[in-house]
């Protein structure tokens, strides 16, 4: 059986904190802002994952209440997504992500 989930996330671009996509810390003057390391596409991940299981987005799982989320490592809740995915015998097969920016070009 196929399941689908759609993620989405967005953060303001601003100057100061570490810019990071899909784990990566990329070089650049500007970061984006969040209560954990705003990583957008990560989060979008990991809410794709969550809504093919029907349990609810990131919003619900790690609050920008929590002090547990504070600046964590996004990698860090995705590990605890796919927890919740193996509990449920479900596995990843296929995944297409769009990352939409005008700054900075991060395809080399």
């Amino acid at each position: 059986m196929y399941k689908v989930g759609i993620g989405f996330d967005i953060h303001a671009l601003v100057e100061g904190p570490i810019l990071k996509i899909g784990g990566v810390e990329i070089p650049h003057s500007k970061g984006f802002i969040g209560h954990s390391d705003a990583d957008v596409l990560v989060h979008a991940i990991m809410d794709a994952i969550l809504g093919a299981l029907a349990l609810g987005d990131i919003g619900q799982h790690f609050p920008d209440t929590s002090s547990y989320c504070k600046n964590v490592n996004s990698l860090k809740l995705l590990s605890h997504v796919k927890k919740l995915a193996d509990e449920k015998g479900f596995t990843v097969s296929n995944l297409d992500c769009i990352v939409m920016a005008e700054k900075p070009q991060i395809s080399s």
